[in-house]
């Protein structure tokens, strides 16, 4: 059972990194590629000057129930009133989480962390119209991203370390 669920987190992961790599070579000069999926941190990329970036990454979901439910699993389990707040507590919650986890990563590069919504229960316009809430990220992490939706099919990036700027991109 365990490799069954390590080979669908693994996939979870290349999905993430992959958009997060299509959306960030989108706007940036210097180009990021996958070198390989790791553990502690989940992914190495080498970007176009030849440094490493180590990438963590990590999916949100508004509970346990749409987990299991989103990846085919579910448990029966019958969700109460939903609410942005409650989403909000389980990002703020999974920051907190990877950063304290940080110190085991291999420490030869830098790392960011790369959190994944997929939650289809709000979009980036309304997490991003509540980010005052939002836990401010350390300097644990090189870049705190957010992969999220916002009402279509495409993925928007945010960088977390700019919650206080006026608007997303």
């Amino acid at each position: 059972m365990t490799g069954r669920h390590d080979d669908e987190k693994r996939l979870l992961e290349r999905a993430a990194v992959r958009e997060f790599i299509r959306l960030y070579n989108g706007r940036h000069d210097v180009k990021l590629r996958l070198l390989y999926q790791h553990d502690r941190p989940d992914a190495i990329l080498q970007d176009s000057r030849g440094g490493k970036l180590g990438v963590e990454i990590t999916h949100l979901f508004y509970d346990a129930a749409e987990a299991k439910a989103l990846l085919g699993r579910p448990d029966g389990t019958i969700a109460g009133p939903v609410s942005l707040a409650h989403l909000i507590a389980q990002l703020n919650e999974l920051i907190k989480r990877k950063e304290s986890k940080k110190q085991a990563y291999d420490p030869s590069y830098p790392i960011s962390l790369l959190i994944r919504n997929a939650s289809p229960t709000f979009k980036l316009s309304e997490i991003w119209a509540a980010r005052e809430h939002i836990y401010e990220p350390n300097d644990v992490f090189i870049d705190t991203w957010f992969l999220t939706r916002d009402g279509t099919k495409e993925w928007k990036l945010v960088n977390l370390d700019d919650l206080h700027a006026s608007e997303y991109r």
